[in-house]
């Protein structure tokens, strides 16, 4: 057997979603989703001084964000798009910030970090470059709470159904919804983990196009009356000045990924890479 020529073996980093499957418009999550990516997930504020700190995955994941909470909760203040477009999603009203710490322990969904949200809701700068009908495909870690019919998790658009793209939520039928288009109801379950998945192209119909823990949902509606007000963009609640409870999401949330593409030939990769990272 030849020699290795004194090579020393270093570890490799295993490349991310992002790394095998560039090109989203945002990507949300409290995992490392990049081999590149060195900055923060999330920026948390703790309870007991209202002092703020960043933190990274591997932070979330050692202990070193629920230590900085100390016995208090931790809120977060902005959860960091690991996408080059640095499309953060972003709260500064503390009443309004999902939680990611309860009493100096980490909230988890299945042994894994999640945000938790109640009447929450983070905001983003833009709509991630989707707009009236065009393509977009989106991709969720879910664990819905005991949700009445209304609770969207994702929102593009304003307060009004005539004028709304792509809301998503986990009805009373736990299932998924876009406003003013395609819907489906049933399949999903409240308090487990899901990952929910929409592609949409404006040129194809709406069935087929959902899909809950990789198995297709058929779909009812036509997606003809889709429109998107362009500057109003959230997670965790629909439209820009909806504050009625319906309009906001009651659950936790792990992992939003969103390419303003029709990700359709790409859709079981992508699935594959978050479904082997989450064990869904």
């Amino acid at each position: 057997m030849s020699p290795m020529n004194n090579r020393l073996l270093v570890p490799r980093k295993v490349p991310g979603l992002l790394d095998l499957v560039p090109g989203a418009a945002a990507a949300y999550s409290l995992r490392s989703l990049s081999r590149s990516y060195a900055d923060p997930v999330v920026t948390v504020r703790r309870s007991s001084d209202d002092a703020e700190e960043d933190f990274t995955a591997a932070e979330v994941a050692d202990g070193t964000l629920a230590a900085f909470c100390g016995a208090g909760d931790g809120f977060v203040k902005q959860w960091w798009d690991q996408s080059p477009n640095a499309n953060h999603a972003s709260q500064s009203t503390s009443g309004s910030q999902p939680q990611i710490c309860d009493s100096g322990s980490l909230i988890i969904s299945e042994g894994k970090p999640a945000l938790s949200f109640d009447l929450d809701f983070l905001a983003a700068a833009s709509t991630w470059g989707i707009s009236g009908t065009s393509d977009r495909s989106f991709f969720s870690v879910v664990e819905p709470g005991n949700l009445v019919t209304g609770y969207y998790y994702l929102g593009i658009g304003d307060n009004s159904a005539a004028n709304s793209s792509q809301n998503w939520n986990l009805t009373s039928e736990h299932g998924l919804r876009v406003q003013g288009g395609a819907e489906l109801y049933g399949g999903g379950v409240v308090g487990e983990q899901q990952l929910a998945v929409h592609v949409f192209s404006g040129s194809k119909p709406a069935d087929n196009s959902f899909f809950l823990n990789g198995a297709a949902l058929p779909a009812s509606g036509s997606t003809s009356s889709l429109s998107t007000v362009d500057t109003v963009c959230r997670i965790g609640r629909f439209g820009g000045s909806a504050a009625t409870p319906d309009a906001h999401y009651a659950g936790k949330l792990q992992e939003i990924v969103i390419y303003a593409s029709d990700l359709t030939s790409q859709r079981e990769l992508v699935e594959g890479l978050i479904a082997w990272g989450y064990s869904v």
